[in-house]
């Protein structure tokens, strides 16, 4: 059979959100074949596509990516040879990889959609805003998820929350862990559907992309959201500082993350990673105490480049932007005498 290999690229590209670098379920490595589809599961995420390959078995998923990026034929030749692996031929190369026969990769443990309906528009830049604030702390569930209302989705690390209102269409609130569910941000999906144990997402495409939800209550987070600060205007320029900043910020483990300051009519911006650091100072409207806090580039120049004006307390800062409301905790400003070497100088 014939295939392009782009496409085939792009079609295999789509469902890695449900491979795990490691192994910890057998197969769950592998890009698995079977009935005309790819599927790929992790216990968190199933991924299922149709491809029209014949083909039924598993493949290591790294090697064969690997490979196919490192092809230039715009066609190759597939078909299963007597060694028990599939060959892939093009002009002048040709490659092979082993295909393990017997499927063990637990598919089956993912109910399949029967119903489908529209997915909100707004939901998956909801998802896109709110994964920042979602923790890594695997001994804290409830903050490693994304809480779905049927009237927002909002995520908590306990540092900082986002809420963002749209109607999901759910009846009760589900979790869905936040690094399941940011993986459907670029991929377009357009559908959702509920069944007992995962929620779905089906795109133009046929993707189905698959994540498994979670019952347990989630703490009401409106007493953290509600509350008046002093009011602070956004200064024009943080975009561009925070893209400088995030350079650095980006190259350490964990979230993105830089440093903000505000102290009388200044803030700075800083980001530092294991290749050096980038601190930027701007004029700003404020007439409130210093205040000092992180935040995710990306959220800090969304926030920069649609919205002019916050609230900051000791404790908090909140900006409300049309639907969404984000609070971050602030810590506590440098004492004086503590800013790097030459900072007071370039502040003047």
């Amino acid at each position: 059979m014939k295939i392009n290999r782009e496409q085939f690229l792009s079609d295999l590209s789509m469902v890695k959100g449900g491979l795990s670098p490691r192994e910890f379920i057998e197969q769950s490595s592998c890009v698995v074949f079977q009935d005309g589809m790819v599927v790929t599961f992790n216990d968190e995420v199933s991924c299922r596509k149709e491809i029209g390959l014949k083909i039924t078995g598993a493949i290591q998923a790294v090697s064969l990516f690997a490979i196919l990026e490192k092809m230039d034929d715009p066609e190759l030749l597939v078909e299963e040879n007597d060694k028990g692996e599939v060959e892939f031929r093009g002009k002048r190369k040709a490659f092979g990889v082993i295909k393990e026969q017997e499927i063990f990769l637990p598919v089956d443990k993912v109910e399949v959609p029967e119903k489908w309906r529209t997915l909100p528009k707004e939901f998956t830049e909801a998802v896109r805003l709110v994964h920042h604030c979602v923790s890594s702390d695997e001994s804290r569930f409830l903050l490693t998820c994304i809480h779905i209302h049927p009237e927002f989705i909002e995520a908590c690390d306990n540092l900082q929350v986002m809420r963002c209102m749209v109607s999901t269409g759910l009846k009760n609130s589900i979790l869905v862990r936040g690094s399941s569910l940011e993986q459907i941000v670029p991929l377009g999906m357009d559908e959702v559907s509920l069944t007992k144990a995962w929620i779905h997402f089906r795109n133009p495409q046929g993707l189905i992309f698959s994540c498994r939800r979670y019952a347990e209550d989630y703490p009401s987070l409106d007493k953290f959201i509600s509350f008046k600060g002093h009011p602070i205007t956004i200064p024009k320029g943080l975009a561009e500082a925070s893209d400088r900043a995030a350079i650095f910020a980006a190259d350490k483990t964990g979230e993105p993350l830089v440093q903000v300051t505000i102290k009388g009519d200044k803030i700075r911006i800083l980001g530092e990673g294991l290749s050096g650091w980038f601190r930027e100072v701007k004029k700003v409207a404020y007439e409130g105490p210093p205040m000092e806090f992180v935040i995710a580039p990306e959220l800090l120049k969304h926030i920069s480049e649609e919205y002019k004006d916050a609230q900051i307390t000791e404790g908090r800062m909140k900006v409300v932007g049309g639907s969404w409301e984000y609070v971050t905790v602030l810590g506590k400003p440098k004492e004086e005498g503590e800013e790097k070497e030459g900072e007071e100088k370039e502040e003047e």
